[in-house]
Parts: C-alpha cells; structure tokens; sequence
C-alpha cells in the first residue's frame, strides 16, 4: 500500500503519496480542478497519486485554499492569488528537500493556476481551458445546467454580492472572476497536453506554451468529472501522464516541513486516521481553542468527500468550534482519502452496507470522551447518522434528505429511482441513459419493484395483516434513546414521501422543508440556513 502522508504547508492541506522504494530526484504535485469539478475528480486524483508513487515519484495532492479542508473562503477576494501561492510554497518546499525537478499535472482550472505560479520545470495540462475567459464562460453554462435541479427559490433569498459567479452551488469572489478574466497560460518548459474529449488542443494554447509541447489525445476528462458517484481515472490518461514523467536517479529526500495542524480565528483543524477492515479512514478534527463541550461527527454525502457537499461540512465544523463544540468530518470506506474501492462506483449496496454503517460507529467512538455527540449527514451520511443513533448514545440526528432509514428492497428501488430521476434533470446525463452507463433494466426494476412492493402494503393494512414497519421501528428507537431527530429535506425531494409512506403522522418527526434547492442543497444562498440548522443549539426553533 501506498503511504501517505497529511500535513499542511501554508494554507493548504496537503496530502503525499510517497514511493515504497527509492524515490526519484522528479516530485509531482497534482493540480486538482476548481469548484464543483474539484468535488468529481478527488477520488480518481487519489489513484493517480498512488500511480505515480508507485513508478517511484513522491506525488503531492493539494487542497486548494478556499475548497476542501484547507484554510481560506471562496468569497475571499484575494483567494485566487493565494491558491496560486499555495503551488508556489508547495514546490519550494519539495525543491528544500532535495528534489531538483517538480513537475505539475494541472486538470482544467488547476492547469492555469500551475501555469501562473511559474513554480515547475513541466507541466501535463488536462482538459485545461485556453484562458481563464474560456473556463469563466465554462463554468457560468454549467451552473444554468444545475440550476434546472432547482425548485422555485424564495424571493427574499439574498442577492450574491456584486462580481461574484456562482457555479453548481460553489462561488468566485468578484476578485477570483477579475483575476481568471485576465488570465492567459504562457509556458516556457517540457508539456504535455491532453485535450478534453470533443476537442483539439487550442492552437493558442499550445502556442502559449513554446516548442516543447507533446499532444496526446487520451480524453479522460469526462470521465474523472462524471460525479462523485461515477467518476474514475481513463487508463489511456493514465498511461499518458505516467509516460511523461522524467527523471531516474534515486535518492532519499529530506524530511517533509510541513504543519501537523491548521489554526484560524477560533479553531483548530488536524488530520485523523481510524483503523477500520478496509484499512484507514481518514477524517478532520476541528477542535475550539477552549475546552470542547461536545461533538459533532459528519459524515460523508454519498460519493462526496468529507467537506461535504458545496464545502457544507468544513464550514459548519468551524462554525461550532467557535461555538467550543468539537466536530469530526470523516470519509467512510471508498470515498475521499479512506481505503477500500480504489473508485467510488456509485454502488448503492457499498454505501449502505453495514460495513459502512461499521466505520460510521468507529467514527463515533473516535470522539466518543464522556461529552455530548451530534451526529449530521446527507443521503447515505443521514442513514449512517439514524444508524448510528440507533445504536449509541447521540444528543441530536440531523438528517439532510435520508432517501433510507433501513437497507431493504423499498430502499434500493427508492434510491436507485431518485438517484437516476435526480440524474436525468442535468441534460449531460440523458447520454448516459441512451448509452446504457444509466442501466435502463435496472430503473425499470426498481420502479415496479416499488409498485408491487406498495400494492402488498395496502393488501396487508386492508386484510389487518401487516407487520411493524422497519422504518416506522427504527426511527422509535431512535426516539427512545433520547436522541433529538432532526429531519431536513429539499422541496420536491422523494425524502419526503418516502418518510410519509412508512411513518404515521403520529409518530413522523417533524420536518424542516428548504425550498429552491436539489438534493445535495446546491444553491450558494441555502448554505447558511443547512448551516443554521446544524449548529444551532439542541431543541431551539
């Protein structure tokens, strides 16, 4: 296996992949796209690191400040510069340490940070746009894209500050827009280009980039930006970008400088392993700079890694730890940094199996130190969070859009048919459906497989035959427990009929309705109210 290592070098987290063997004079740092792509990409980017480790290169990964875990907010309006100082600060601290190359794989958007820091002796550019005025119109036509997922928003939501794009629920500062605008890629060094598919390398681009440019037409990029459920790493990408890859004599690099732990105003953040059956999970604590008076452990949104959906998760960690609350946000086997399936698959089974349920409990007695715990998630995290309450101690339940409570026949048909009816609202994805990656026999099953199931349930209650529902079960023992249940769901989202159809109003938790956003709360002016909802004190309205 792979090591890996967890640090942070200035405002980033950082993560490397070192060589089990000797290491070659060549370290590469990976350049992950921005915005909702950075969300796609991080699992297929993790095998890619682990790749190029294993051909003898140390590889670094890093979290762009103002996505991910690193410091930093998107709407800061210098946070372009500073992720460009990030690469800067990263490469001086590999050359430190003996390295004599440093090499860049820049994927869309991170190709023109790379290209800006002037911080690398090469550069393999994927998919990256001709100028940051390409990406821009790029990003402001995915975000009319998603925003068709969206229900009708309230009127009185708040207006985005002036200059500030939005795209897929993640945001430009005005200053972002203003630098990406006038950014245009000039390389003077060994590149390779790899276009995206359905397009040729622009010739302004590879005249920007000087005589020692190689073109490999892989594609790749469609794949490693699918979505979090589906996305993987092209082998032909793959096999490109190793091949590219100079140097051969080894040596043995000096020791990594980076930070433990990242600090900001009223928090503290470091970087955890859990052992688990599949190896590691890898997780985030955020501690309050005074004594903790309790817990909160989020857990991961589907496919999505630990930050959460729109970076909801590390937002809200930082939030409570000013509020001397101590939070853990944590990936689950297969997903982020954890061990297990290389890829995120987008298989249901996995992500609602008991042992994903097992490595949200060890993820609960992680914290577990005598003090209160909350726990939060979304789609699969809120069924670990009802599971884990069903079975530990838990203070407070917030559930954002659970689509299952238990794992049976019902679940699977509702999950596979809301995930592909979800799907089917982005106009990308009606491809995927004609070209079979959406298995059409498989959504025909699970709708009649919801019919039948339905018609036995109103023959049951007709004839007085019918059993406890397990969904109804679980959730009254939740309650009986102690735990405050907390239940979100998005206006529209099939969460809420599946609730309604399997517990009576008697018994139905109250609900929280957000109207104007998708599943995974995308809308750039819902975030603050999810983030209300998780870390207002127990019981308040």
């Amino acid at each position: 296996m792979t090591p890996r290592h967890r640090e942070y070098i200035g405002e980033a987290l950082v993560v490397e992949h070192a060589p089990v063997d000797d290491s070659r004079r060549t370290a590469v740092v990976i350049c992950p796209p921005l915005g909702y792509e950075d969300t796609s990409a991080y699992r297929p980017l993790r095998v890619l690191a682990d790749a190029v480790a294993e051909r003898g290169f140390t590889c670094v990964r890093v979290d762009w400040p103002g996505l991910g875990d690193s410091a930093g907010e998107a709407l800061d309006d210098d946070i372009l510069s500073r992720q460009v100082d990030a690469l800067r600060e990263v490469a001086e601290s590999l050359r430190g340490r003996g390295f004599t190359q440093v090499l860049a794989i820049g994927v869309r958007a991170g190709g023109l940070l790379a290209v800006a820091s002037a911080a690398f002796d090469a550069l393999i550019l994927w998919g990256c746009p001709a100028s940051g005025k390409l990406y821009l119109r790029e990003e402001r036509a995915f975000h009319r894209l998603a925003a068709r997922a969206f229900t009708d928003a309230p009127a009185d939501r708040p207006a985005l500050p002036e200059g500030v794009l939005e795209a897929g629920g993640f945001l430009y500062s005005a200053g972002s827009v203003r630098a990406l605008d006038a950014l245009s890629p000039a390389f003077d060094g060994p590149c390779l280009v790899i276009p995206r598919e359905g397009t040729s390398a622009r010739p302004e681009l590879l005249a920007a980039l000087g005589r020692e440019v190689t073109v490999v037409e892989a594609g790749g990029v469609n794949d490693l930006l699918d979505d979090p459920y589906r996305a993987k790493l092209n082998p032909a990408a793959r096999d490109a970008i190793l091949g590219f890859l100079v140097g051969r004599d080894s040596f043995a690099p000096g020791p990594r400088a980076g930070r433990p732990d990242l600090r900001g105003e009223g928090w503290i953040e470091r970087p955890v392993t859990i052992p688990c059956e599949a190896g590691q999970l890898v997780g985030i604590e955020c501690l309050p700079i005074t004594t903790p008076s309790a817990w909160t452990v989020l857990y991961n949104a589907g496919g999505v890694r630990r930050s959460g959906p729109n970076r909801l998760w590390t937002a809200a960690a930082r939030v409570l730890a000013k509020q001397g609350i101590a939070s853990l946000r944590v990936d689950v086997r297969d997903v982020g940094d954890a061990d297990g399936a290389p890829e995120t698959a987008g298989d249901l089974e996995a992500m609602y199996s008991e042992a994903s349920v097992g490595d949200a409990l060890r993820a609960y007695d992680h914290v577990d130190r005598g003090l209160p715990i909350d726990v939060v998630g979304l789609c699969s995290g809120a069924f670990m969070s009802v599971q884990v309450a069903a079975r530990r101690p838990v203070r407070r339940a917030t559930v954002f859009n659970c689509l299952a409570y238990v794992w049976d026949d019902d679940a699977r048909s509702n999950g596979l048919s809301s995930q592909v009816s979800r799907s089917l609202l982005d106009g990308r994805r009606w491809k995927r459906l004609l070209t079979g990656r959406i298995d059409a026999r498989a959504l025909a099953r699970a709708l009649l497989v919801q019919a039948r199931l339905r018609a036995e349930g109103l023959v049951a209650r007709l004839r007085g035959t019918a059993g406890p529902d397990p969904v109804d079960t679980i959730l009254r023992q939740v309650a009986a427990r102690g735990t405050l249940l907390q239940v979100v769901i998005s206006a529209g989202d099939p969460a809420l009929d599946y609730l309604e159809r399997h517990v009576p109003l008697a018994r139905r938790p109250a609900v929280t309705l957000i109207p104007g956003v998708d599943h995974t709360l995308r809308p750039a002016w819902a975030h603050a109210a999810a983030i209300r909802l998780i870390t207002a004190a127990p019981g308040a309205p």
